[in-house]
């Protein structure tokens, strides 16, 4: 019986023997690096636990941590995984079968052909020398359950942000396991009876039976967490927690406060969020420093920083004697209460000086927004003074308008989070300009009671019309100035009407949208409210009852269909159809969007196609990958790193100008439906595809002409570690879309210049092609050639590829397949980029 190649490695001095030909590691930069990232899936043939003879077909996952295999292509939680780390060795067998032996039990496996056996062991080989962990560090609750579809019982464990599941305790030391659950797509949700509970994810519900319901209790908080803690932004708490007040909750003294109410400013634990909620956002505006990172703005930020908790209690909390205080161990109702007095009430605060003298409140606050005396704003705003009152200079009207003008922007962001707090039943009335039919007239409008109103003035008993929040469907903000006025916003009815409002002053703008909008959605959306280019609801076959909740801003598209958030960038839409209804594929799977004849679903439609990624904007504006790479630029280096790779002159030699025009053409046109197959295209076509739209691309790769001349300003430094410096300095500045652009680009070319025995591409030819291109000039300054030269040879340093590289899914994928014929034997070898 013929044997495989045979493989042999050392733990400390790692290559590889096929046959006669030794790939050693170091031939290529941080080797190590791109096989911790490296993820292959394909169908192998496995044995059965106990010995069986009859092969079982399974669909298996390989990535830097764990062997994976499912019963199809289409699950997504594995039958079985097995960490790389409790593999001892990797044994070739013959006949494209391998081994992999770990502490408690061996796995035998049979590939489909050479080709594929080669790729996996290859792969599986390096891995195994490298791999060293086994048990996880960070396990923050743990212990057995039984799971009740199928009925087992299973050990458990919550590591990072995700859960774990094992057939034993055992099973874990040794590293085999079932499945893992990633936590920022679960929702826990109470069972059937009192012990039991449920972990639902987009393609799975998971459902769990404990023995008590305290423990039930303990599982369901720590589970909850985790969810937390995954989606969090602890950057953030981390930089609020650097003033010493701001490390207990301003109520009851808890530690390590993750919520906040944003008008009051005091941080708070999560049980007297709890409370503040119940007051109601006229009262409180309760936010997540984890959870609602686009709320938090610089000026928001700087305003807990410069008061803190320990100023604002200096107020809300002056007088609370010593039996009123609250503990960290008080209950619900406690809180409620003593939160309702100090808060709403208004029983312990400091009471200002001017209390109860309107005009001299109004004065003072006027002198205080111009100032840096956050705590007397504070102050004034609590004790009865008018927001808007009237400053007495035209050019600047109001206190908002005041502290602009002062440059007191922090002040103003504590004015515009006062702006909607303290006014009944969320009721606001204010001028704006509504548009009915063709004719602008302007209207005194009103919000309360569940009711969209407006009057002829604001003298007016009877109204001129207006809507139920409920029938308002969607609710759309306009570019500035498209209707005459600087500001206009429009909400589009259940009856097909749409209603066009305006104002100058975008203040109030701002507070009208997000005043309707937190009439309008459900509360899982109230924390996006006023952030939004367009809100409202679809139909969607996804949706509960058909129906789905959609906040859009930017890129973002943020969906509730159930119970749970999604949000998805446009730009890394898998492919977005629009034949009647919609149909956007992401990585979370497809969303449906039923056509609706309304006049608000081809102001989606619009909307939707402008930011899913246009050809003809700067990088960041691109159809991307999930790795933030524009898919043009990713498709032409995948193409040119299979077929090109060998192929002398690549990127000096020209294609053909006309297949280049009409496929750089289709790529602009929608880059997600160009795929290039090796019989369609040339690697020289698509070389100058990738060239010709480096070159053309608005801003460029550096992001624009100001930056371009800091890359060459930096080239002419003469001490190389301050020129490595200076690189990462302006690679670090660079956005995030640029930066990974341009880290998978150089790669490229390093991956390229190792092979220039064969393509004659040394960095110094790669430099002459690339420098003119990134830098937009006509190659008469070598310069920019320098800079391309520069950052291919210090790569490693310059983009910082020598430390592990963060462990995602798809961030690895493999580029090129070269053959070498040896004694009549097909040797693979992979050459992998990330």
């Amino acid at each position: 019986m013929s044997r495989g190649p045979q493989v042999e490695l050392t733990r400390y001095d790692p290559f590889l023997v096929f046959d006669s030909i030794d790939i050693r590691c170091t031939g290529f930069p941080d080797f190590t690096e791109d096989f911790r990232q490296i993820v292959k899936a394909g169908w192998l043939e496995k044995t059965p636990p106990k010995g069986g003879k009859i092969y079982q077909r399974r669909w298996v996952q390989l990535d830097s941590e764990y062997l994976r295999y499912f019963q199809t292509i289409k699950e997504v939680y594995s039958k079985r995984m097995v960490s790389l780390g409790s593999v001892d060795k990797v044994v070739s067998v013959g006949d494209s079968r391998f081994e992999l032996h770990s502490q408690s039990r061996t796995f035998l496996f049979r590939a489909e052909s050479t080709r594929a056996y080669l790729s996996i062991y290859f792969f599986l080989t390096l891995q195994n020398v490298y791999y060293t962990s086994l048990l996880f560090v960070n396990i923050s609750f743990e212990g057995y359950m039984e799971m009740l579809s199928p009925r087992t019982k299973v050990y458990t464990l919550i590591n990072k942000d995700k859960l774990f599941l094992f057939r034993s305790h055992e099973e874990y030391f040794q590293g085999v396991g079932i499945t893992d659950i990633d936590m920022r797509m679960a929702n826990v949700r109470d069972g059937e009876n009192k012990r039991s509970f449920t972990l639902t994810t987009p393609y799975r519900a998971f459902s769990f039976m404990v023995d008590s319901e305290s423990e039930k209790q303990r599982w369901s908080e720590a589970l909850k967490e985790c969810v937390s803690r995954a989606l969090s932004c602890d950057g953030l708490c981390e930089s609020i927690w650097r003033v010493p007040s701001n490390r207990m909750c301003a109520d009851c003294s808890s530690s390590m406060p993750e919520w906040a109410s944003v008008n009051l400013c005091v941080l708070l634990c999560e049980k007297c969020a709890g409370a503040h909620r119940s007051l109601g956002q006229n009262v409180s505006k309760v936010r997540s420093l984890k959870l609602d990172e686009r709320v938090w703005t610089d000026d928001l930020i700087r305003v807990f920083l410069l008061l803190g908790n320990g100023k604002a209690n200096q107020f809300w909390g002056a007088n609370i004697p010593p039996s009123e205080s609250l503990c960290s161990s008080a209950h619900s109702e406690q809180r409620l209460e003593h939160i309702t007095a100090k808060y709403k009430d208004g029983k312990y605060r400091k009471y200002h000086t001017l209390y109860g003298q309107q005009e001299a409140l109004n004065r003072a606050l006027c002198s205080a927004v111009q100032s840096g005396d956050l705590l007397e704003t504070l102050s004034l705003l609590n004790c009865g003074v008018d927001i808007n009152c009237n400053t007495g200079i035209p050019e600047f009207p109001t206190p908002l308008s005041l502290a602009k003008r002062s440059g007191q922007t922090v002040q103003a962001e504590l004015l515009m989070q006062n702006l909607n707090s303290g006014v009944p039943c969320g009721c606001m009335c204010m001028n704006l300009i509504v548009v009915n039919i063709v004719d602008f007239s302007q209207r005194w409008c009103s919000l309360g009671d569940g009711m969209f109103s407006y009057f002829k003035s604001e003298q007016s008993h009877h109204k001129c019309g207006g809507m139920k929040t409920s029938e308002i469907i969607c609710l759309s903000v306009n570019s500035p100035g498209k209707h005459g006025y600087e500001h206009t916003f429009e909400l589009y009815s259940e009856e097909g009407r749409v209603y066009l409002f305006g104002s100058d002053d975008g203040s109030i703008i701002k507070n009208w949208i997000q005043a309707i909008a937190m009439a309008v959605l459900p509360p899982a959306l109230f924390d996006v409210c006023g952030t939004c280019d367009r809100l409202g609801r679809l139909r969607c076959t996804e949706g509960n009852h058909g129906i789905g909740w959609f906040c859009l801003s930017g890129f973002k598209l943020q969906v509730l269909l159930e119970d749970n958030v999604q949000i998805i960038d446009l730009r890394k839409l898998l492919t977005l159809s629009d034949a009647g209804s919609m149909v956007l594929v992401w990585r979370g799977g497809p969303l449906h969007l039923l056509a609706d004849r309304r006049p608000h679903f081809v102001g989606w439609q619009t909307f939707i196609q402008q930011r899913s990624g246009a050809g003809d904007q700067p990088l960041s504006q691109q159809q991307l990958t999930d790795l933030g790479v524009p898919v043009i630029i990713d498709r032409c280096l995948d193409h040119v790193t299979r077929y090109g790779l060998m192929s002398s002159g690549i990127y000096r030699k020209n294609g053909v100008n006309s297949h280049v025009t009409k496929l750089l053409e289709r790529f602009q046109n929608d880059a997600r439906s160009v795929t290039l197959l090796e019989s369609d295209y040339s690697v020289d076509d698509v070389a100058s595809t990738l060239k010709r739209f480096l070159r053309e691309v608005k801003d460029g790769v550096f992001n624009g002409q100001e930056n371009n001349d800091n890359w060459l300003r930096a080239a002419g430094l003469e001490n190389r570690a301050e020129k490595i410096k200076r690189y990462q300095i302006l690679l670090s500045n660079l956005p995030d879309v640029n930066r990974e652009t341009l880290k998978a680009l150089i790669h490229h070319l390093v991956c390229v210049q190792h092979l220039s025995d064969e393509n004659q591409m040394t960095i110094r030819n790669l430099g002459i092609v690339f420098g003119p291109t990134l830098f937009h000039t006509d190659g008469t300054d070598v310069t920019g050639s320098q800079v391309v030269e520069e950052l291919i040879q210090n790569y490693c340093s310059i983009f910082n590829v020598s430390q592990p590289l963060s462990r995602t899914p798809s961030s690895t994928i493999c580029a090129v397949y070269l053959e070498k014929k040896t004694e009549g034997a097909e040797v693979l070898v992979q050459v992998f980029r990330f």
